[in-house]
């Protein structure tokens, strides 16, 4: 079935698809347009579809096709881009194509994985092929933010899902794992004095750049397929709001950390404890932790998705996928870290995601809507 199947794949749905999502504006928290549009999409495929509200103005959309008794498959997408940036050469919410790239916001991070995957969808209800089981499709809110969407979908009846695709752009090293993340908040209470007399006072900025410039001391834990996790500082803040010559008593700083199996939330913040003890501080420092925080996860080559998965990429591809354990995060810590649901991904290759003029490759959407539905059939037969 698979040969006919894929004669079901069209490609130029796909790209008129992705130029209409391009064009509806979805920056995180301004998801509900694109939802709706998605919504009417799936209706017209032949899904029953229902849009999960998980914040005012901000829905899931959800869609489901029973077949039969079975597993359950759902495909997954993320409907929020980031904001636009400085640099872009065109519109962004025009799509422009050139030399087989297809620009605009969002097309790479992930509507041209979403194109894709509602392509393998269409394939399947054209074909009039009966599966066993149940076919889904997610689009949630919020990836690039808090994962919100991804974390409301675990509230629905598809938190027993068998397994899950997310469309997110890897397109020839697949993560069967990816890290987890904690965000710390360190609070360094020092002293007030006059600024010609800091010698009087506690500088809390200053005693907060001591931690600061000893990250590369803080422990971080080892993993034999992840590596070592890694540290970035984001953001510190301290001193007068308005001018005054005064040792600033107080400073706020927040330090991402990714972490990765083996590590939690308690064991990171005992090496940040750990290290701020051995720096000889005469601040006092309170250390906290604050959302978003991520499992991190590891999926068996064995797994009945990870199989299938690569026996259908082999049939488009002609080569086996290469697997590999990735320092990023994406809702699949959502969907197999914290509920246990083997999540694979795959979309369209591109470039400048969360930059200017991001892009697509036209012509990945075609292979990977193959793939998609390939893999669909399979699992659910």
């Amino acid at each position: 079935m698979g040969e006919e199947l894929l004669r079901f794949v069209d490609e130029g749905y796909g790209v008129h698809l992705l130029r209409e999502m391009v064009r509806i504006p979805s920056v995180v928290g301004e998801e509900r347009e694109l939802a709706e549009f998605l919504e009417g999409e799936l209706q017209g495929l032949g899904f029953k579809t229902r849009l999960q509200w998980v914040e005012e103005g901000r829905p899931n959309v959800i869609a489901l096709h029973r077949f039969s008794e079975g597993r359950t498959l759902m495909f997954n997408g993320h409907l929020d881009t980031v904001p636009v940036c400085e640099g872009w050469e065109t519109d962004p919410f025009e799509p422009v194509e050139r030399e087989g790239r297809l620009y605009g916001l969002g097309s790479c991070d992930m509507k041209g994985g979403i194109a894709s995957i509602l392509m393998a969808l269409k394939a399947i209800m054209d074909s009039g092929m009966e599966l066993r089981g149940t076919l889904a499709f997610t689009g949630v809110v919020g990836e690039e933010a808090y994962s919100k969407g991804a974390r409301a979908i675990l509230e629905t009846e598809l938190a027993k899902a068998d397994a899950a695709i997310i469309g997110e752009p890897y397109t020839e090293v697949i993560p069967l794992g990816i890290s987890g993340k904690i965000l710390y908040e360190l609070i360094v209470k020092g002293r007030s004095a006059h600024g010609f007399r800091p010698e009087m006072g506690i500088n809390a900025i200053e005693e907060a750049a001591k931690i600061l410039t000893s990250l590369d001391r803080l422990r971080l834990g080892t993993h034999p397929r992840f590596g070592r996790g890694n540290v970035c500082t984001l953001k510190i803040e301290g001193g007068y709001k308005r001018y005054s010559v005064v040792v600033p008593d107080r400073c706020r700083v927040e330090i991402n950390r990714l972490i990765v199996p083996g590590e939690s939330v308690e064991t990171a913040v005992e090496d940040m404890r750990r290290l701020i003890g051995e720096l000889g501080l005469r601040a006092e420092v309170e250390v906290r932790t604050k959302p978003p925080y991520y499992e991190p996860f590891e999926m068996s080559p064995e797994e009945p998705i990870v199989k299938v998965f690569t026996e259908a990429y082999e049939e488009v591809r002609g080569v086996k996928p290469r697997f590999h354990y990735s320092l990023s995060i994406t809702d699949a810590n959502v969907f197999a870290g914290e509920g246990g649901i083997p999540t694979l991904h795959l979309g369209p290759g591109g470039g400048g995601a969360h930059q200017p003029n991001e892009f697509v490759h036209l012509e990945d959407l075609k292979p990977t809507s193959m793939i998609h539905a390939l893999t669909a059939e399979k699992f659910l037969k």
